[in-house]
C-alpha cells in the first residue's frame, strides 16, 4: 500500500512538466556547491535514491536545461527545530518537485489567555494598527509571543517520503537537508514584477492575516552580482501594494503581473535527484 501511495504521489508531483530554479541556485557536488546554471554534462552532483531513503552519493549530470520567461515563486525554510527562518530561501518554478519527509505537529500552540499562537506565520491573532504590546496585558502578550517563537518545532515523520510540487507544499512540511538534518517549509509566496525593472515584489507576512492580504511588501533585486551570487538581494521593505504592480491587459483589465525570468534544471543519472542550497534540500530533476 505504501508503495502505491508513493507511486501516486510521485506521478502527481511529476505530472506537469519540468520544474526549474533561478540562476545562481546552488547544487551540492562532491567538492562543495556549484550554481545550477554553471553545471555541465559529465559533472558530478550529490544524489539520493528516488524514494528519498538512503545516503547521498555522487551521480553524473546527463543533461542540462534552460528556459526563458518562466514564472517563479519564493520558498522559505527554517532549520529544524528552529521556528521562523534561519534556513534556505529558494526561487523556483511552482511545479518543481520536493521530497517531503514529515510534518510539524506544533505549528500552532494554544495559549490560555491569548488563544492560538502561530495560527499564521508568526505572532498573535490580532488586527494591524492595534498597540497590542501596551500596558500590562501588552507585556504579557509580548512575553507569550516571545516564548512561543522560541518553542522548538516537533515533527512526525512519514513511513514513506512523498513528492510534492512547490505549489503543493504547506507550511510545516518537513524536507531533508544537509547531513540528514531537516528543514521546515515556512512559506510559499509568489513574486510579482515591479514596474519595468529587474526587481521583484513579494508580499510581507502580515501578523494577523498571513501574506495573502498584506498591503505591504518587500523588493528584491533579481540580478545577481559579486556580492550576491546565489540568491536575490533584499532591497527595500514596506513597498506598498499600488499602481506600480498593476498592468492593463488587451481587454483593459488590471492585473498583477507575475515576475518571470530564465530558469535552469539538470538531469541526473540513475536516481534523478539532486540537492539544492547550502541546506542541500532534496529535489527531483
Amino acid at each position: 500500500m505504501h508503495e502505491f501511495i508513493y507511486k501516486q504521489d510521485k506521478e502527481n508531483a511529476l505530472s506537469s512538466g519540468m520544474g526549474c530554479f533561478m540562476k545562481g541556485t546552488l547544487v551540492e557536488t562532491e567538492e562543495g556547491w556549484t550554481p545550477i546554471d554553471e553545471l555541465k554534462v559529465g559533472d558530478w552532483v550529490m544524489s539520493r535514491p528516488e524514494n528519498g531513503i538512503g545516503e547521498a552519493v555522487p551521480k553524473r549530470v546527463v543533461n542540462t536545461f534552460r528556459y526563458e520567461d518562466k514564472e517563479v515563486v519564493m520558498l522559505n525554510f527554517s532549520c529544524f527545530p528552529n521556528r521562523n527562518g534561519r534556513g534556505a530561501a529558494l526561487v523556483v518554478t511552482p511545479n518543481h518537485p520536493f521530497c517531503v519527509y514529515g510534518v510539524v505537529t506544533n505549528l500552532i500552540v494554544e495559549h490560555p489567555e491569548f488563544g492560538k499562537l502561530g495560527a499564521y506565520w508568526k505572532g498573535c491573532d490580532y488586527d494591524d494598527g492595534e498597540d497590542v504590546f501596551a500596558g500590562d496585558e501588552g507585556r504579557a502578550r509580548y512575553e507569550a509571543l516571545w516564548a512561543f517563537k522560541h518553542t522548538p518545532y516537533e515533527m512526525r515523520l512519514y513511513e514513506q517520503p512523498v513528492w510534492k510540487r512547490a505549489d503543493q507544499l504547506e507550511r510545516g512540511d518537513v524536507v531533508l537537508g544537509l547531513e540528514n538534518d531537516y528543514c521546515v517549509v515556512e512559506d510559499y509566496r509568489p513574486l510579482y514584477a515591479y514596474r519595468d525593472t529587474d526587481q521583484a515584489w513579494i508580499q510581507q507576512t502580515n501578523l494577523a492575516y498571513g501574506w495573502e492580504q498584506s498591503d505591504q511588501g518587500e523588493n528584491y533585486d533579481m540580478v545577481l552580482n559579486e556580492e550576491s551570487r546565489h540568491s536575490p538581494t533584499w532591497d527595500l521593505m514596506d513597498m506598498p501594494n499600488d499602481e506600480n504592480l498593476l498592468y492593463v491587459d488587451e481587454d483593459g483589465q488590471r492585473h498583477y503581473r507575475r515576475y518571470r525570468t530564465t530558469v535552469y534544471n539538470i538531469e541526473v543519472e540513475d536516481y534523478h535527484t539532486y540537492c539544492v542550497g547550502y541546506q542541500c534540500i532534496l529535489v527531483h530533476n
